[in-house]
């Protein structure tokens, strides 16, 4: 499992998994419909399930394979604070917009951050 991302990538796989489910559902209602406005529409909630499922698949593999940014809303302004991608661990960002400062931390597998004292 990729550092720092335990649960973000329960979560995902999980949401994933319900897809998945969906759309088998979407498809076997699409083909016991014998109306064609709810045959088609059940297809294009399939089609819908599939799409979402493929684009979780994909922040997945972004994730897994490094190429995904570590960023984090500021805890002071609510701005973004971006640690870029496959950042360490005690590494310091300060927020643009109020210059805050923040270090990276990793609680039980998980990124998050701490203001830092000024």
């Amino acid at each position: 499992m990729r550092d720092g991302y335990k649960t973000v990538l329960e979560f995902l796989e999980s949401d994933c998994d319900v897809e998945e489910e969906q759309e088998h559902l979407y498809n076997q209602m699409a083909s016991t419909s014998k109306d064609m406005k709810v045959k088609e529409t059940f297809q294009n909630l399939a089609r819908a399930a599939k799409g979402h499922k493929d684009s979780l698949k994909r922040i997945i593999g972004s994730i897994e394979s490094d190429d995904h940014d570590v960023s984090f809303y500021c805890l002071v302004c609510g701005w973004e604070i971006d640690f870029g991608k496959m950042p360490s661990v005690g590494n310091e960002e300060r927020c643009s917009l109020c210059c805050q400062k923040f270090a990276l931390v990793n609680e039980d597998n998980d990124y998050s951050i701490k203001c830092l004292p000024q």
